[in-house]
């Protein structure tokens, strides 16, 4: 049976013996992966970096790490698109981590160093599934330059991708972090969300359709630096929520398409 892909002119030979879930995840894969290489096309001398992640298959996320928008950028003259995709899907002696670490020089920001720390204490919990995202999934130093000639379109299709993520993966859980990362969600979800705190009780998410979305203070300097003496107890407890909204299967969720 031949199965034409939705996004691409390609056709994919899939055999009749196979089981029908099977063939719907692999129509999906192939759909979301052309989805992904065209809205990570250049755009302003830049490739979009959708996600940060150790998946091969980001569809299996069921947690997403999400900023306000990425300050490394992947300049179109150091990396090929083929790589640069080959990186997202952590394929063919490729990674996520590896071409990152290769773009900056190999010293990670303080923002990666902070959502690394968290990325360990999610795992600790069993949480394991996760992409590190952004609402805005394009890169400039300030999130202020967005609005600058030479980044323009850039806000737009880095909310393009954002969106195509969550109608992808339909991850369980958001973890949201920063009030400029709160606000734009409000605005893409159309749906009000509590702004960024620190209490002594449990984390509570507010949930928008399947989605638990908990919010918290930003990972990023210089708001980060404003409550770093706090955050390891309250990253934990967040992530001992976050495990409980996922019931104890935090690595057993597989993207489905709607």
């Amino acid at each position: 049976m031949a199965v034409a892909g939705a996004e691409c002119n390609t056709v994919i030979q899939i055999d009749d013996t196979v089981p029908r879930e099977t063939v719907m995840k692999e129509r999906l894969h192939h759909e979301f992966e052309a989805v992904i290489a065209r809205l990570t096309e250049p755009l302003n001398g830049q490739f979009p970096r959708p996600w940060m992640t150790d998946l091969t298959n980001p569809l299996s996320a069921n947690v997403f790490i999400v900023g306000k928008n990425q300050a490394k950028g992947y300049g179109c003259g150091h990396i090929s698109h083929k790589r640069h995709v080959d990186a997202l899907f952590n394929r063919s002696g490729e990674s996520c981590r590896r071409v990152y670490d290769e773009m900056t020089g190999y010293r990670p920001s303080p923002t990666r160093q902070n959502i690394d720390y968290f990325r360990s204490v999610l795992a600790a919990e069993g949480i394991t599934q996760v992409l590190e995202t952004n609402v805005i999934c394009y890169s400039t130093p300030m999130s202020s330059d967005l609005r600058l000639p030479n980044h323009r379109g850039g806000a737009v299709r880095g909310t393009e991708i954002f969106l195509a993520l969550l109608h992808f993966v339909k991850p369980k859980v958001l973890v949201v972090h920063g009030s400029g990362t709160r606000d734009t969600l409000v605005k893409l979800l159309k749906a009000p969300l509590p702004a960024p705190s620190i209490t002594n009780n449990d984390p509570v998410p507010s949930v928008i359709g399947e989605m638990s979305i908990f919010v918290i203070p930003s990972l990023a300097p210089p708001q980060w630096n404003h409550w770093h003496t706090q955050a390891s107890p309250y990253l934990a407890k967040v992530a001992i929520a976050a495990a409980s909204v996922l019931g104890g299967h935090a690595s057993n969720h597989s993207g489905n398409l709607g």
